[in-house]
């Protein structure tokens, strides 16, 4: 039975990642251990937002990818701009009802978007898989 548990835990390990070469990330991360971006947000509401889009290495070798703050706030009327100061190309697609207009995909250099009515709108980069945000205009 303890051979068992020894040959279970060898193949959990061996699953354990690194093994593709897609390079996205599975989840916001700050590098190698898995734990979300520190930072709710921006605090107190402003007209505007800046989020910087955040390149870290898996500990294997492979690109990971997030949003920086993932959540921010700010005043109906205000602007939120994205950041990408790496070379991969990331976008900005919303999934909630009534968000503006998404960003394309862009690889260096900023996009701002201006938000004319309150809520909440969630975002993601499509191109890699659990990088999203939350915009909540006030």
């Amino acid at each position: 039975m303890r051979m068992s548990y020894v040959l279970l835990a060898i193949v959990a390990l061996g699953c354990g990642g690194g093994g593709g070469d897609s390079g996205y990330s599975t989840g916001p991360t700050t590098g190698g251990n898995n734990n979300p971006p520190s930072g709710g947000g921006t605090g107190n509401a402003t007209g505007s937002a800046s989020v910087t889009i955040q390149s870290t290495d898996d500990g294997y070798g492979y690109q990971t990818f997030a949003f920086s703050p993932s959540s921010v706030t700010i005043t109906k009327g205000g602007t939120v701009t994205w950041n990408n100061t790496g070379s991969t190309a990331h976008n900005v697609t919303f999934t909630s009802q009534g968000a503006p207009t998404s960003v394309g995909n862009f690889t260096s250099g900023s996009k701002s978007v201006t938000f004319p009515s309150s809520g909440t709108f969630q975002y993601q980069c499509t191109n890699h898989a659990g990088m999203q945000g939350t915009v909540t205009v006030q």
